[in-house]
């Protein structure tokens, strides 16, 4: 089975509805459909190929604001862009969001468990704090 076809948003539409509201699953499934085939598949490839690069650094010794991961980081926020519908997200809606990954369990285990989870917060932290205080 590909990565395309075990992915099932569909089990997060309550939480999605009850956080964000109906507009936001709608404006979120609008987007996915829209993708097409093609596009959701590179769309996932690239999040498997950052949630990769996060754990090479990671274990490579790099530290979360090393110039390899900050390259990681302006992917991350590019993709997160994508899947906003075009819409960058600020620095501390991206700080929230990378909280979330360390929060949710969930998050943590997609990114390979709590200590990659926490690579990555720290590493979107570090670029905020970098990108807003320059």
């Amino acid at each position: 089975m590909s990565a395309l076809e075990s992915f099932d948003h569909e089990q997060y539409r309550d939480e999605v509805v009850d956080q964000w509201g109906q507009e936001a699953w709608s404006r979120g499934q609008s987007w996915w459909k829209n993708l097409g085939e093609l596009g959701q598949k590179s769309f996932l490839a690239e999040g498997s190929a950052l949630r990769s690069g996060y754990a090479s650094a990671l274990s490579a010794g790099h530290t979360p604001d090393s110039e390899p991961v900050v390259e990681l980081v302006e992917r991350h926020r590019v993709w997160i862009t994508q899947a906003w519908g075009g819409t960058a997200p600020t620095a501390e809606q991206f700080r929230g969001l990378a909280d979330m990954y360390v929060a949710d369990e969930r998050f943590a285990r997609h990114y390979g468990g709590p200590e990659n989870a926490t690579f990555v917060r720290d590493a979107i932290h570090a670029w905020t704090s970098r990108t807003t205080n320059s």
